[in-house]
């Protein structure tokens, strides 16, 4: 009774659920299984809205490309122009409406498509289906990277306050990555 006290408390909150029904979603061994119905045109709804504002940001980062705009972050070099690059044009911009009837069709596609089994690794199927689902398998990298549990970072810092005692706690950083890194291999 008191697992599922806590199992209930630690789940109630609606932005951790909404979490939970994204990565379900987005798991091809799962979708849209473990959802409860009603919740799944809500669900459906935010994918296309991350898809598209993925679309747009990728779109107008292109188009600063384009237009001369560099990151700050990019190295300039003095590239040898070949005849080409004289006639080559940027391609123009898909319309808001042909990229969400793509990313409508993307969405169904992978719907319709079977769930894989269950002791398959969701990322490796996402990693041999990206030329089907490309906007979808930013999406799932996205939300699949993040860990079921906190127990691979509690015992790390667990290992570290183990390291660190009192008497040594003048210890540089450097020495305790070093130090705990040997204590975990």
């Amino acid at each position: 009774m008191r697992i599922l006290d806590y199992m209930n408390s630690k789940y109630d909150n609606p932005a951790t659920q909404e979490l939970l029904d994204m990565t379900s979603f987005m798991d091809p061994r799962f979708k849209v299984r473990y959802i409860s119905s009603d919740k799944v045109s809500d669900i459906r709804a935010r994918v296309m809205s991350e898809i598209e504002a993925t679309v747009s940001q990728e779109q107008s980062l292109s188009n600063q490309d384009h237009h001369g705009m560099v990151p700050s972050d990019v190295i300039l070099k003095k590239a040898k122009k070949s005849l080409g690059c004289f006639f080559k044009t940027s391609p123009a911009p898909l319309s808001s409406m042909v990229l969400s009837h793509a990313a409508e069709a993307e969405l169904d596609s992978y719907l319709v498509s079977p769930t894989i089994d269950s002791e398959t690794d969701p990322l490796t199927w996402w990693r041999l289906h990206q030329v089907n689902f490309p906007q979808l398998s930013k999406l799932a990298r996205k939300y699949l990277c993040i860990p079921a549990t906190s127990s691979p970072s509690e015992r790390l810092f667990s290992t570290a306050g183990n390291v660190v005692t009192c008497q040594r706690t003048c210890l540089k950083p450097t020495k305790v990555n070093m130090l705990v890194f040997l204590a975990k291999t």
